[in-house]
């Protein structure tokens, strides 16, 4: 099992990011080029607990994977926590700085079964490259979009 966190400091409210990060039609339009699509299997009670999602990405050498992912611990607005059917867990959440500052606050523990278990490292590196370049292109995303105020999360 590998483990990586980070924290980004983005100029948007919290309240903007959480509905970007909750409008899963839009994440392809900011999470690429690692998020090819979302989409949902189960849309979890009225706080996201129990939501399944099905995460499609490109991996090296022209792959590609699917991340099957339930989101629980939701406190709206604030942050989340997802586990995979591998036992990855992902923890996000967001830190107000101020009405227009939020910190994001990102972090994972990858377990891949075998034989990925034995590229973890590798994976894992991959994968925390491209999960941070996926935040900071939320962030410019909502900056090139400052009518952006989808309120659906």
């Amino acid at each position: 099992m590998k483990e990586y966190e980070y924290s980004i400091d983005m100029p948007h409210s919290a309240e903007r990011i959480w509905a970007l990060m909750n409008d899963y039609d839009r994440w392809p339009d900011f999470a690429k080029p690692m998020v090819t699509g979302i989409n949902i299997d189960k849309p979890g009670d009225e706080k996201g607990n129990g939501l399944v999602r099905h995460v499609n990405f490109k991996l090296p050498l022209g792959l590609k994977g699917t991340s099957i992912e339930t989101v629980h611990d939701v406190e709206p607005g604030v942050g989340y926590t997802y586990t995979t059917k591998t036992r990855t867990v992902g923890k996000l959440r967001l830190e107000k700085l101020g009405p227009d500052n939020t910190r994001l606050h990102f972090e994972e523990r990858v377990q891949l079964k075998w034989p990925f278990s034995w590229f973890e490292g590798s994976i894992q590196k991959f994968v925390a490259k491209y999960n941070r370049k996926t935040m900071l292109n939320m962030s410019k995303w909502l900056t090139e979009h400052p009518e952006y105020t989808n309120s659906s999360g």
